[in-house]
């Protein structure tokens, strides 16, 4: 089932404001869906399984990263 969260419920899984959120779904680093509710106000929509991709993403490229900085380069030597 594809649960939807609030930006508010995928902020605090994620550890960030609602407002990084929503740069994220601005950005289109984040897959949303904006639905319009019944007060007439869009609001945003995340799946629970796009917060659990970007977060296996984020930390992926942390540690990979993190390997980039713990090896040393050889100079000389290309990327």
């Amino acid at each position: 089932m594809n649960k939807l969260l609030t930006t508010n419920e995928a902020a605090e899984i994620l550890g960030i404001s609602p407002i990084a959120v929503a740069n994220l779904l601005r950005d289109k680093k984040l897959p949303g869906i904006k639905r319009r509710g019944p007060d007439g106000i869009d609001r945003w929509f995340i799946r629970r399984e796009d917060v659990a991709l970007y977060c296996a993403e984020l930390a992926i490229f942390n540690m990979l990263q993190k390997r980039a900085r713990e090896q040393p380069v050889e100079e000389g030597v290309p990327l």
